[in-house]
């Protein structure tokens, strides 16, 4: 998939963030390194997909759009939040579910399958036969 800007637009406007907020080569953090961080990210999303959602991160936000951030249904979220994988506000039909919480259950989510992916990874090894296919008509 295209992004939304093209691979020289996105060097330019890393180089205009770098100019603006100065490299990241010093030896002590600045305030600007957080700044620096989300401006490069949010390039790099424009650059490999088609869209980006930015939220502050003590937002809250419905189970209905927890739900299409997470690329789940809305029923998926609420079970998620009944098993405590996800922690929500209030309750009842109207709960509501920190930004930070979101990013959090997706970063652990994928860790986890990358775990998993290095475990499977590892039972493949040189000396495992190549799969043959085999005609059954």
């Amino acid at each position: 998939m295209t992004g939304l800007l093209a691979h020289e637009d996105a060097q330019r406007l890393r180089s205009a963030i770098a100019d603006v907020l100065g490299s990241s080569s010093g030896s002590s953090a600045s305030p600007q390194d957080p700044a620096r961080t989300a401006l490069f990210r949010v390039v790099d999303v424009l650059e490999s997909s088609g869209g980006a959602v930015v939220l502050p991160a003590d937002a809250f936000v419905s189970t209905q759009q927890a739900a299409e951030l997470l690329g789940v249904s809305r029923m998926t979220v609420v079970r998620l939040i009944d098993r405590g994988e996800l922690t929500a506000e209030g309750g009842g039909v109207h709960r509501k579910i920190a930004a930070a919480e979101i990013e959090r259950y997706r970063t652990d989510t994928q860790a986890r399958r990358r775990a998993a992916m290095r475990e499977f990874a590892q039972d493949f090894t040189d000396d495992l036969p190549v799969d043959r296919v085999v005609s059954t008509r």
